[in-house]
C-alpha cells in the first residue's frame, strides 16, 4: 500500500526553508504539496514579525520582503529547532532576538547554544560542537556567515543547513571533521521543493509492520544520515528496502521474517543520525525478541522529555528493561504480558511510541495532540493501515 498522502514534509527541511529567507531581501519559494507539521508552522508564522510578506498559491509559498528585527518576542512554539536557529540568524543579522516557546522549550537546557553565542563578537571563530547535535552545528554554520568560522566535529549529521546555505551562495569546504565557512555579505534567494520527512516515514514503516501490512513511500528527502535508523529495522529482522532515484528515495517494506543479529547496539558514532527514532527502534528490535543497548545519549534527555526515562517507563511494561545515565537496554528475550497502564506525555514522538505499543498489543490508547508536531496525520495512518 502506498502511505505517501499521510507522511509530513520533511520537518527540518521546511523549519530551514522558510527561516533562512531572514538572510535575504530576494524572493523565496517553497513548494510544499503535503502538510505542514505544526512546527514548520511556527516557524512560517514568525516571518510576518520580520517584515516579510507571505503569499500561497497552488502549494508554493511566496516569501519577499526586506528583513527588519521585531519589536516583539518571537513565540516558537514547541520548536527547538526554530530556536536555534534563529539564535544564530540573530548573530548574522547583528541584533538579539527575545525568543519565547511553550513550558517544554522554555524548560530545556539551552545552555550549549547561550554559551556558544558568546564565541561570536564580530571575528572569525575556530570551535568543535560540544554535542554532535545537527541544531548545534546549524547555529555555528549561521553565525560564521558574517566573518567565517572553522567548526570541528566527530559525526556525520543530518545536511539541512548546508545544503540550503550552498545554493544561496554561501561558500563551504567540508573536510573529515571540518566544516569551513567562507564570510558573505548578502546571501542569495531560492525556490526549495519539500520532501517527505524520513523521520515520519520510519515511523509509518513501523506500524505498516505491527500491522502486518505491505508498503510504499516515495519521494523521501535522501540524505543518507537521516535513513540510518531504517538500517536498524533491517537489523532487526525486518524487511526494509531503500531505493535512491534522482532527486529523492522510495522507502518500501514486507511484513515476513527476515535474518536478525542477536543484539542491537547503537554504537557511539551512530547515536546522531538515529537520535529521535531511538525509542522506536528499541521497542522494534525487542518485541522481535532481540536485546538492545544504546549508551552516549545524553542529549536523549534534553528533548521535549527525558527520552531515556520515557523509554524505558514505556518498554518496561513488557520487557526487563535497565536505565543508564547516558542511555538504557532492553532485553526483548524476556518479554511478558502488559503491566501496567501505558503512560502519556506531553511530547509527540513519545506519544506515538505510546499508541504504537497500544496498537501492537491490541488495547485502547487515545494520543494527546502533541503528535501533530512532526506528525498531523499519525492516527489517519494508523486507522488506515487497521481497516485496509
Amino acid at each position: 500500500m502506498l502511505l505517501n498522502e499521510f507522511i509530513p514534509v520533511d520537518k527540518s527541511s521546511a523549519i530551514r526553508a522558510f527561516l533562512f529567507s531572514l538572510l535575504t531581501d530576494e524572493k523565496v519559494e517553497v513548494i510544499c504539496e503535503n502538510e505542514l507539521p505544526d512546527d514548520a508552522v511556527s516557524a512560517l508564522n514568525c516571518l510576518d514579525l520580520f517584515g516579510k510578506t507571505v503569499e500561497k498559491e497552488n502549494g508554493v509559498f511566496k516569501i519577499s520582503g526586506k528583513t527588519q528585527m521585531p519589536q516583539q518576542a518571537v513565540d516558537c512554539g514547541n520548536s527547538a529547532t526554530m530556536m536555534h536557529l534563529l539564535t544564530g540568524i540573530s548573530v548574522f543579522l547583528g541584533s538579539d532576538l527575545k525568543l519565547i516557546g511553550d513550558g517544554s522549550l522554555m524548560s530545556r537546557d539551552h545552555s550549549d547554544f547561550t554559551d556558544a553565542a558568546e564565541l561570536y563578537k564580530g571575528c572569525f571563530v575556530e570551535t568543535a560542537l560540544t554535542k554532535e547535535s545537527a541544531q548545534l552545528k546549524s547555529f555555528h554554520l549561521l553565525a560564521m556567515l558574517r566573518k567565517g568560522g572553522k567548526l570541528h566535529f566527530r559525526s556525520r549529521t543530518r545536511r539541512n543547513t548546508e545544503e540550503l546555505l550552498a545554493v544561496m551562495g554561501v561558500k563551504l569546504t567540508e573536510s573529515e571533521g571540518l566544516i569551513e565557512v567562507f564570510p558573505v555579505e548578502s546571501l542569495h534567494g531560492y525556490r526549495v521543493t519539500l520532501q517527505k520527512d524520513p523521520s515520519s516515514a520510519f515511523i509509518a514503516a513501523c506500524a505498516a509492520f505491527i500491522c502486518g501490512r505491505s508498503f510504499e513511500i516515495s519521494d523521501v528527502y535522501p540524505e543518507r544520515s537521516r535513513l540510518e535508523p531504517f538500517a536498524f529495522l533491517e537489523r532487526s529482522g525486518y524487511s526494509v528496502g531503500i531505493k535512491y532515484e534522482k532527486g529523492g528515495c522510495i522507502v518500501s517494506g514486507e511484513p515476513k521474517i527476515c535474518k536478525a543479529e542477536k543484539n542491537i547496539a547503537v554504537g557511539k558514532d551512530e547515536v546522531a543520525a538515529v537520535i529521535d527514532e531511538i525509542p522506536f527502534i528499541a521497542y522494534m528490535a525487542a518485541r522481535n525478541g532481540l536485546d538492545f543497548r544504546i549508551g552516549n545519549a545524553e542529549w536523549l534527555r534534553n528533548k521535549e522529555s527525558d527520552r531515556i526515562s520515557e523509554t524505558v517507563k514505556r518498554l518496561s511494561l513488557m520487557f526487563r528493561s535497565e536505565e543508564f545515565e547516558d542511555g538504557f537496554k532492553v532485553s526483548g528475550s524476556t518479554e511478558v504480558s502488559l503491566k501496567g497502564e501505558i503512560p502519556h506525555s506531553f511530547d509527540h514522538r513519545m506519544e506515538m511510541l505510546s499508541s504504537l505499543i497500544a496498537l501492537d498489543r491490541g488495547i485502547g490508547f487515545e494520543a494527546d495532540p502533541s503528535y501533530k508536531i512532526s506528525f498531523p496525520k499519525f492516527y489517519e495512518l494508523l486507522r488506515y493501515l487497521k481497516n485496509e
